[in-house]
């Protein structure tokens, strides 16, 4: 305070209590409060002064009841979600590692938590030798008898609340076949792709050997990143449907949720992005299991199998 935005020194003009007053200022305008530290400098003969904030750890912190954020040059409110999400990852936390409060063990299915323990002893990336409630305990899946929101998306008899809702169109308007899949994200990942593919064009290249080879449109191994990404990273916090158009030249896939953290689509057009993840529970069975990689390689070996 005291250097105008040329860099003029100006200096101020501060009372005895002027200092304090500022401490306070800042104190109850903030929740939590904050402390701030003030320092005078003298420079030119005149007086500035030097005003440190420390980060505080939980965040976000509002100013007069209110939550804002800095994009570009101006202030813009934080709506609920954006404010969940800030207090959820400053925490290191996130939505699916709470206990889901309508859920009780019995209505997980145990075939699908035998299923998924057997294929995380499978990958090797993990060992399990406990009995099924401890080894979900140890992952982080059940929090005593109480199941997480992940365990309930992961391995629920039913699965009541998301969808996933994929079409064939010809125009944005016209719609050819049409499907609503509502199902644990397991089964949700293989019959997402089974519909996908039953939908697009596939050649047949006959090369001597018994089996022929298929060729499908677009490369199946970039269209499972995708459709594991729109499951594993939407927000669960919102009710909107995942969606998937297949139309003649191009397939749209869309999931509820912005970019999570500081991630951009400047960030993910590179090859050395820092990967963040929204549920970190989920993307973890989903690793565990071998069917993601943990270091935010997805749209680099995307692209790379379009490419080839």
């Amino acid at each position: 305070v005291g250097i105008k935005d040329d860099n003029v020194i100006v200096g101020v003009k501060i009372g005895q209590e002027s200092v304090q007053n500022y401490i306070n200022q800042v104190k109850n305008s903030t929740e939590p409060s904050l402390i701030i530290d003030i320092e005078q400098i003298v420079i030119e003969h005149k007086i500035i002064l030097f005003i440190k904030v420390d980060e505080f750890p939980i965040k976000p912190v509002s100013f007069k009841g209110k939550y804002f954020k800095r994009v570009a040059n101006s202030n813009h409110q934080m709506n609920l979600t954006e404010i969940s999400n800030m207090h959820l990852q400053s925490l290191q936390l996130s939505w699916d590692a709470y206990e889901s409060v309508d859920a009780s063990y019995e209505q997980l299915d145990t075939d699908k938590i035998d299923k998924f323990l057997a294929k995380v002893n499978e990958s090797g990336r993990f060992r399990l030798t406990g009995d099924r409630v401890s080894n979900l305990q140890k992952l982080n899946l059940l929090k005593g008898d109480k199941p997480t929101n992940a365990s309930k998306l992961l391995f629920g008899k039913e699965q009541t609340l998301y969808n996933i809702h994929i079409g064939r169109f010809k125009t944005p308007s016209m719609i050819l076949d049409d499907k609503m899949l509502r199902l644990s994200l397991y089964e949700a990942v293989k019959e997402t792709m089974y519909y996908i593919l039953s939908h697009i064009k596939v050649a047949f290249e006959f090369t001597g050997e018994i089996k022929r080879t298929e060729i499908f449109e677009y490369p199946k191994k970039a269209l499972r990143e995708l459709v594991l990404n729109a499951i594993i990273h939407r927000d669960y916090t919102s009710p909107i449907d995942v969606q998937i158009k297949i139309f003649d030249k191009k397939i749209t896939i869309f999931n509820p949720g912005r970019l999570y953290g500081d991630m951009t689509i400047e960030k993910l057009k590179t090859d050395n992005y820092q990967a963040q993840t929204r549920n970190k529970l989920i993307a973890e069975a989903f690793y565990l299991t071998n069917d993601i990689e943990k270091y935010g390689s997805g749209y680099i070996r995307v692209r790379k199998e379009i490419l080839e």
